[in-house]
C-alpha cells in the first residue's frame, strides 16, 4: 500500500462533493433529520472559517454524541487544519481534565443540552463554542459553500476554501485511551494513519456494496472515530446516526425505520440488542461486525438462529487507527478475528526476550503499517516502549494460522499470573457464561458475569467472579471442574453486584471490576 500524503481535510471535501446531493447523514436522534453531502460540507467550511478566526492554538475539544453536531464539529476542525480531541465526557473529572491538561486545549466545542447533561464533570477549558449558536451566525457563508460545491470540483473548492492539501505524517487526530486501566494515555493519529484504514477498511468492505451503517459508538471511542464519522465523509457509506448504543430499544427502531445494512459494535452491546429489539427490527440487516472484546461463539450462534443474520467478528485498537483485521463473507474463520488489512505485517514475539517466533507460533503480537501510530502524546517513554522499528507492540497474546488468519488468545491484562502459571480470564468467563444460560439467566440482556482478580500472598493472585446474577459459590466451582477447566483456574472467591462495570465503548472496565473485587 502506497503511504498516502493528502490530507484528511482534502478527502472529506472531496468526498462530499462527489455528489453532493447524495444523502449521507440521516441524524435519528434529532427526529430523522436527513443531511446531504453539500449540504454537510457548507456547514463544515462555514465553521472552518470560524474557527481558524477565533482558535489560533493547533488543536479543539469537542463534547458532542454521534449526530450532525458532532460529524459537523469534527470536519471543522479538520477543514480548518486543527486537530479535533473528542473527550470522553463520562470518564470522569479526572481524567477529562488530564486530557485537557495534556492536549492543552483552550477551546471545546459543545452544546448547551450537553453541558446540561454532563454537570459538574464537563471538562474546563478557557472558553466553550455553542456549536448551534455558531452555525446560526455563519447560517449565510454555509449556504454559500454548500451552493459551491454543486458547482465545483473537490480539487477547486478545497483550494478556494484555503483546505490544506498536505497531510501525510502531521497530526490528524488526537484520541484517548478509555483508561481501562489507568490515567488515560494520548494516542496520536496523523492523516497517513486515519487515511491509510479508510483504504484499508474499503478494501474489505467496499465488495459488500454497503449502503448505510449504524453510527452509535461515542467520537471519542476509535472505531466511532474512523468507521462512522470520516469512513461515511470521504465516500463511504451513509451513516444513521444516535446519540447512545446503551438503548437497545431505541436502536432496534432506528435500525428498522432507516433501513440500516451495517452495525460496527460490541458483543456486549450486540447481545443487549439481540434480545431487546429481536428479530422484527435486526432482520433487515446485511452485515454485523464485532470488535474491542471477544465475540462469544455462543452469541454468534445464537444472533444467526434467532435474527437470522451472521455476525463477524473483526480487531483493532486505538494505536492502529483502529482496524487491523476483519472477517468478511467469503473470507471467515469462526473463532478468528479474520485475515489483517492490505499493508498490515503481523508477527508473535516472546513476551521476556521480544525475540520474534516462527509463524503460527503464539505470543505477543505485534503489527507495522501505515496506520500504525507514531507514537503517545509527550509520552516518549512510553512510545519507546512499544514501538520498535516501526512495530507496534501490542498487549494481546495470538498466533497468525497457516492461512493467514489471525486468533487473539487474550489480553496481558486480563490474565493472572497464579502459582506461576498464566490463567486467562476470558476462557473462564466463557464456562461460566455457559453456566449461567444453564441456570435460565440472561433475559433482558447485559452482562451477567466478569473474571478479575485480587492480590494473594501464597499465589500471587486469586481470581474473584463479579456476578450481577444469583450464582451459588460451591454449585459453579462444581460446573467448571465438570467442564475440565484447570484446578488454578477455578475461581475461589464470588461477589454479587448490581451490574459488571463498562466503558462507554462497551468494554469491560477493569479498574472499576478490580477495586470491586478489593472492597
Amino acid at each position: 500500500m502506497k503511504p498516502s500524503r493528502d490530507s484528511l481535510g482534502l478527502a472529506c471535501v472531496q468526498g462530499l462533493a462527489r455528489g453532493a446531493a447524495r444523502l449521507v447523514l440521516v441524524d435519528a436522534g434529532m427526529g430523522g433529520r436527513k443531511i446531504k453531502a453539500g449540504v454537510l460540507l457548507g456547514a463544515g467550511l462555514a465553521l472552518a472559517r470560524r474557527l481558524k478566526q477565533e482558535c489560533p492554538e493547533p488543536r479543539v475539544g469537542i463534547v458532542l454524541p454521534p449526530g450532525a453536531g458532532g460529524t459537523i464539529a469534527n470536519l471543522g476542525c479538520v477543514l480548518s487544519g486543527k486537530t479535533p480531541v473528542n473527550l470522553n465526557f463520562t470518564s470522569g473529572r479526572i481524567a477529562a481534565e488530564s486530557a485537557v491538561r495534556q492536549a492543552g486545549l483552550k477551546t471545546v466545542i459543545t452544546a448547551k443540552a450537553m453541558e446540561e447533561k454532563v454537570g459538574e464533570h464537563f471538562p474546563r477549558t478557557e472558553r466553550k463554542l455553542d456549536l448551534a449558536g455558531l452555525l446560526k451566525e455563519e447560517k449565510k457563508a454555509a449556504v454559500f459553500w454548500s451552493l459551491l460545491a454543486v458547482a465545483l470540483p473537490g480539487s477547486w473548492l478545497a483550494a478556494l476554501a484555503g483546505v490544506s492539501r498536505e497531510g501525510g505524517d502531521r497530526e490528524a487526530g488526537l484520541l484517548f485511551t478509555s483508561g481501562s486501566t489507568g490515567e488515560p494515555k494520548g494516542v496520536v493519529l496523523t492523516h497517513q494513519n486515519i487515511l491509510s484504514n479508510l483504504e484499508q477498511i474499503q478494501g474489505v468492505l467496499g465488495d459488500s456494496n454497503i449502503g448505510s451503517l449504524l453510527g452509535c459508538l461515542p467520537l471519542f471511542h476509535s472505531f466511532g472515530f474512523t468507521v462512522t464519522l470520516w469512513w461515511p465523509l470521504t465516500g463511504g457509506p451513509r451513516v444513521v446516526t444516535y446519540p447512545s448504543p446503551l438503548d437497545p430499544h431505541a436502536l432496534g427502531e432506528v435500525i428498522s425505520g432507516h433501513g440500516v445494512e451495517l452495525v460496527v459494535t460490541t458483543p456486549t452491546f450486540l447481545r443487549a440488542l439481540m434480545r431487546r429489539a429481536g428479530k422484527e427490527k435486526l432482520g433487515g440487516l446485511r452485515m454485523v461486525v464485532t470488535g474491542a472484546e471477544k465475540l462469544p461463539g455462543s452469541l454468534r450462534e445464537e444472533f444467526a438462529e434467532k435474527i437470522g443474520v451472521k455476525v463477524y467478528e473483526g480487531y483493532g485498537m486505538t494505536e492502529a487507527s483502529p482496524v487491523v483485521s476483519v472477517n468478511v463473507p467469503g473470507a471467515e474463520r469462526p473463532g478468528s478475528v479474520g485475515k489483517p488489512v492490505a499493508g498490515m505485517e503481523v508477527r508473535t514475539v516472546d513476551e521476556t526476550s521480544r525475540q520474534v517466533l516462527p509463524k503460527g507460533e503464539p505470543g505477543i503480537l505485534e503489527f507495522r503499517g501505515p496506520n500504525i501510530f507514531p507514537g503517545y502524546l509527550g509520552r516518549r517513554d512510553l512510545s519507546e516502549k512499544v514501538l520498535q522499528d516501526g512495530w507496534y507492540h501490542s498487549a494481546d497474546y495470538g498466533r497468525l494460522d497457516g492461512d493467514g488468519f489471525l486468533f487473539i488468545e487474550g489480553r496481558r491484562a486480563r490474565f493472572s499470573k497464579i502459582g506461576g502459571e498464566m490463567v486467562p480470564h476470558g476462557v473462564v468467563e466463557e464456562e461460566l457464561a455457559k453456566w449461567c444460560r444453564k441456570l435460565g439467566h440472561g433475559g433482558e440482556g447485559g452482562l451477567e458475569v466478569m473474571v478479575t482478580a485480587v492480590e494473594d500472598e501464597k499465589k500471587g493472585e486469586s481470581l474473584v467472579v463479579l456476578h450481577a446474577v444469583d450464582l451459588d459459590p460451591a454449585e459453579t466451582e462444581k460446573a467448571l471442574r465438570e467442564a475440565e477447566l484447570p484446578n488454578l483456574w477455578i475461581p475461589r472467591k464470588f461477589k454479587r453486584v448490581e451490574k459488571i462495570p463498562l466503558l462507554a465503548s462497551g468494554k469491560l472496565d477493569l479498574a472499576a471490576a478490580k477495586k470491586m473485587a478489593q472492597s
